[in-house]
């Protein structure tokens, strides 16, 4: 059996991240990496998150895994030895998977959680505003530089990191909408949202940190949802992290509906 770092990460990790196994004549039986980002604004306790891909035969299981969880440590070290939190994505019925990873000491307290939320009569005026001072605007998504712009602010409030490109395509969806909250020349918030005439789907809404608990997010939301009355959707949907207890609260001001739990991310601290 041989491991070693591929030419090419594995995935959407990066090379210096990643692990192959070879069995003894030459044949893959297991390849994972890690992908990690610093998410300060939204896991404040634990910032560092670290995502483990991992496939392997199981006689590579354990060769892999040791070199990863290796791997996931050097990477805190590199960031100063913050709180980090190591997880993986797991399928609600991949028993297998489940029992492996729990055995080696993850937990099973995170998930990507679906809420939905039907679109009614009362949604068809603002009940909350934004702060005194403060104004929601149609985000200027009129050049590359401003799109990057606004998609590296959702990123740095917690959402994925998309391309450009990523958002044009949204952009021809019959439901888009795109909204950022100022104070002056201070950037406060963010709401970006997509859909058809079935559904739509709230990609993010974030709040800086200064900002927050003072009815931003719920005001923004509030507003997608008075467009999609006006626009005659009848349903808004949301996927979100379990372990974001604010966004999982905000879901519940907003009367959001849980609907089922769509992935486990089995994870542990580091």
């Amino acid at each position: 059996m041989q491991i070693y770092q591929p030419a090419r990460g594995v995935g959407p990790a990066q090379k210096d991240y990643s692990y192959m196994i070879l069995d003894d004549v030459g044949v893959e039986i297991g390849k994972g990496g890690l992908i990690f980002r610093m998410m300060k604004k939204t896991f404040e306790d634990r910032p560092l998150n670290i995502e483990m891909i991992m496939e392997s035969h199981p006689t590579a299981r354990d060769t892999l895994y040791g070199a990863l969880e290796a791997c996931a440590e050097r990477i805190k070290a590199q960031n100063g030895g913050v709180p980090a939190r190591l997880y993986t994505r797991c399928g609600v019925a991949d028993q297998e998977r489940y029992a492996y990873f729990t055995g080696m000491g993850f937990d099973g307290q995170d998930g990507v959680e679906l809420f939905v939320r039907p679109l009614r009569e009362g949604d068809s005026a603002l009940n909350c505003y934004q702060p005194t001072g403060c104004q929601s605007v149609d985000a200027d998504l009129h050049t590359r530089a401003r799109r990057e712009m606004f998609l590296r602010r959702l990123s740095d409030l917690g959402d994925e990191m998309h391309a450009e490109e990523w958002l044009l395509d949204q952009m021809q969806n019959p439901v888009f909408m795109a909204k950022v909250v100022m104070y002056d020349q201070e950037f406060v918030g963010a709401l970006l949202m997509t859909g058809s005439p079935k559904e739509a789907i709230l990609h993010m809404v974030g709040v800086e940190p200064k900002w927050r608990s003072r009815g931003v997010a719920t005001g923004l939301i509030e507003e997608a949802m008075m467009q999609l009355y006006r626009q005659q959707i009848p349903y808004l949907v949301l996927r979100a992290q379990r372990r974001n207890k604010r966004m999982m609260r905000l879901m519940k001001r907003c009367e959001f509906q849980w609907i089922r739990t769509e992935e486990l991310l089995l994870g542990r601290d580091l």
